[in-house]
């Protein structure tokens, strides 16, 4: 059996050994993961405490410090000047950082593209290293925001705080400092205003996974999303360079998905349900609330009692004045908690509602073929049903997609309200 643990100073609330235990029991390996705490004077003479593992990862404050012990350092762990994954081949500790892969992959996963644009990153520590390493291998131009005190590297340009509120802007922002990180939940190194002229911001704070500049990212307008997705996949990409295989991306999803629930299930998040109009969301959601004794909220009769006035006048004035304020609406809800909400059929048509719902809670997929809707469903009453089943199909067609994209886990609804709810119960545990 593999040995593996991850080394630090102080590591009482570390994901690391629910990640890799996690991976273990999908890939069906007979593998140990442990915590092991050094104080600063023990971890400059750990050598042989680290030879006893086949792999470790190292976290903060030690990433520099486990430098000199090792026998070998990898190219991208080098130019970073930090290392967060050690692999033992035969007594040999051979030094790597899988940062970088991290953040690549959750900016894939949020379909983020800096290729050829304007990337600025917040701080200038070893998060910001990895970031600034990652975003120039993937093509963007980049810039880091540093205080006269903070350190300067010497292979980027950087603005100071003053020049980003006055005018700094570009296609992603990104937060590497520790602001905001539990339990000083309320710090922000940067203004709403500032925020506004960008149009996606990614932190690597994951705890809380809606912190306060992702709050004021989603105030702002932009795609905005936390950095739990990170956490994974680096986690994931050490285990690929323990095996010696290529990182499967597909390994990443089920183990985010599963510590975001049990996070939300930890610290009150909603449960958003979502799914083309009549797939059972409001009916789900109703017996769901009852069984966990939550409130439940149906979006569309909550964007009625906000707007005063009916769905279809809202539609009368057009669909963006309606997507507006279901916007709106989502906005309210998420700064809610323990609420388990109906989302409106077309709520997904829009990133800043997908963004809302996936930082303050879980998103479930309610899937019913079209064949069963049109059973049930009366189109009168439904302004973008004009057209009767035949548009239902349409809208479907295009919205499946969007569906399955932001949602966290899928249940298939084509049989009873009890068989629906039993699904969603089990995902739920």
């Amino acid at each position: 059996m593999n040995k593996y643990c991850v080394i630090g100073e102080h590591l009482p609330h570390t994901m690391s050994p629910q990640i890799h235990s996690m991976f273990f029991k999908s890939m069906g390996i007979h593998g140990e993961y442990g915590v092991r705490e050094f104080s600063r004077e023990e971890i400059v003479k750990a050598r042989g405490e680290l030879e006893k593992y086949d792999g470790v990862n190292v976290t903060v404050p030690y990433k520099q410090t486990v430098m000199p012990l090792l026998d070998e350092i990898s190219k991208e762990a080098l130019h970073i000047g930090a290392v967060n994954t050690i692999k033992n081949v035969g007594g040999k500790l051979i030094g790597y950082n899988t940062d970088p892969y991290g953040f690549s992959a959750m900016l894939k996963k949020n379909g983020v593209d800096v290729k050829g644009k304007q990337a600025v990153v917040l701080g200038s520590g070893g998060a910001a290293k990895s970031v600034l390493y990652a975003l120039t291998t993937m093509g963007a131009q980049v810039k880091y925001v540093r205080r006269d005190v903070d350190e300067e590297l010497p292979d980027y340009e950087y603005i100071t705080y003053p020049q980003l509120e006055e005018s700094g802007s570009g296609y992603l922002i990104v937060n590497t400092t520790p602001l905001g990180m539990y339990p000083h939940v309320e710090g922000c190194a940067v203004s709403q205003a500032a925020l506004s002229r960008f149009q996606a911001a990614a932190d690597v704070v994951y705890n809380p996974v809606m912190t306060q500049f992702i709050r004021r990212a989603l105030a702002a307008g932009c795609h905005a999303f936390s950095g739990l997705y990170m956490l994974v996949a680096q986690g994931i990409g050490s285990q690929s360079i323990w095996r010696g295989e290529e990182i499967q991306t597909q390994d990443i999803d089920p183990i985010y998905n599963a510590l975001l629930r049990d996070y939300f299930k930890e610290n009150g998040g909603n449960i958003y349900l979502t799914g083309i109009m009549s797939c059972g969301k409001s009916t789900l959601g109703k017996m769901l609330a009852e069984s966990l004794g939550k409130q439940f909220v149906d979006a569309d009769d909550y964007i009625v009692n906000m707007a005063g006035e009916s769905i279809p006048d809202m539609f009368k004035k057009g669909e963006d004045y309606f997507r507006t304020r279901e916007t709106l609406a989502m906005a309210e809800l998420a700064q809610k908690r323990d609420l388990v909400v109906a989302a409106g059929g077309g709520a997904v048509t829009r990133q800043i509602n997908c963004d809302l719902m996936r930082n303050s809670g879980v998103v479930i997929y309610i899937n019913r073929s079209v064949e069963n809707i049109i059973k049930d469903v009366d189109c009168s009453g439904r302004p973008l049903l004009a057209g009767g089943a035949d548009r239902l199909h349409t809208i479907f067609a295009q919205r499946k997609a969007m569906y399955e994209g932001s949602a966290h886990f899928i249940i298939d609804n084509n049989s009873t309200a009890q068989e629906g709810l039993k699904k969603i119960t089990e995902i739920l545990k």
